[in-house]
């Protein structure tokens, strides 16, 4: 509760400046998800397996035959998210600052955006661990992503050469050309923006701005640059909690989602009995992926 008491320097005449409400960091979950209206308690996504590839047929014998029916089910519960706070009458009555303080809309609604931030990079900053799976029991970045008859990896984890740089980041273009379907069939998945934490932003603009090779004597050309190999470039995201880990995203369908219940709404209401002034902002939503096609990560070196 915020008292006369918590404010005591708004309460006397002088007060040079009153700050301490900074500029926050904008949306960044919007670099990664793809928003979707909801209307329900939770969304349900199916993942199918359709036909294989065709058999030669051998002279004489029947024509193979494959089968088509649902896998992987994936799970958006929404969650609500908010934040509330109380101020005393005597405190507004004697605050004598009013136009500086309390900037409430202007503080909850940065609170919930930060925390929708927050809860978007944690997909990403979860994506390598085994306690947070998706539909397909797996975590997010994973070497054994089930389909029929074998498994697919979506990560460098394990392998020699996974920091970040430009042959890690060519492992992962050819890796993610190689992504089949459920039904084994070769899906046509390319890399499309990479995602990285704020220590590997020089690293990203020199390997992706750079018309040679970086790092190197050669007079190579950078085939990423000439290429375009990843068309819509790089972004940093300042909530990702690793300086190692980096991520691809790709334009595979239905991967990594964000589903809007109900948007930010805000309330203030008094006490009867004590006049207090409360106030709340809440907003409910899910994140989550449904297709691990729609991304590449390596946790680092």
């Amino acid at each position: 509760m915020i008292n006369t008491g918590q404010i005591a320097e708004l309460l006397r005449p002088g007060l040079k400046a009153v700050f301490g409400q900074y500029p926050t960091y904008p949306e960044q979950w919007t670099e990664i998800f793809k928003t979707y209206k909801s209307d329900k308690y939770q969304e349900i996504e199916v993942e199918m397996k359709y036909l294989g590839a065709a058999d030669i047929k051998p002279e004489g014998q029947p024509i193979a035959t494959d089968s088509m029916g649902q896998r992987i089910i994936t799970n958006y519960v929404h969650k609500r998210v908010g934040l509330s706070f109380t101020i005393t009458k005597e405190a507004i009555e004697d605050n004598l600052y009013q136009n500086q303080f309390p900037q409430q809309a202007v503080s909850l609604r940065n609170s919930l955006r930060v925390t929708k931030n927050i809860l978007g990079a944690n997909v990403l900053n979860n994506a390598f661990n085994a306690a947070y799976p998706i539909g397909d029991g797996q975590a997010v970045c994973s070497a054994n992503h089930p389909i029929d008859g074998g498994t697919f990896s979506n990560t460098l984890a394990g392998n020699a050469s996974v920091d970040f740089s430009e042959a890690g980041v060519e492992q992962a273009i050819i890796a993610i050309q190689k992504f089949p379907m459920q039904s084994g069939i070769l899906a046509q998945t390319m890399a499309k923006k990479i995602i990285v934490p704020r220590e590997l932003q020089f690293s990203a603009s020199r390997l992706l701005n750079s018309q040679f090779r970086i790092s190197t004597a050669n007079n190579d050309i950078n085939a990423m640059y000439h290429n375009d190999y990843i068309p819509e470039g790089y972004r940093v995201n300042q909530y990702l909690t690793s300086a190692d880990a980096w991520f691809v995203l790709t334009d595979a369908p239905d991967g990594l989602k964000h589903y809007q219940r109900t948007g930010v709404e805000t309330d203030t209401y008094v006490d009867y009995q004590t006049d207090n002034v409360m106030a709340k902002a809440t907003e409910r939503y899910s994140f989550g992926v449904s297709n691990p096609r729609g991304i590449f990560g390596s946790p680092g070196a």
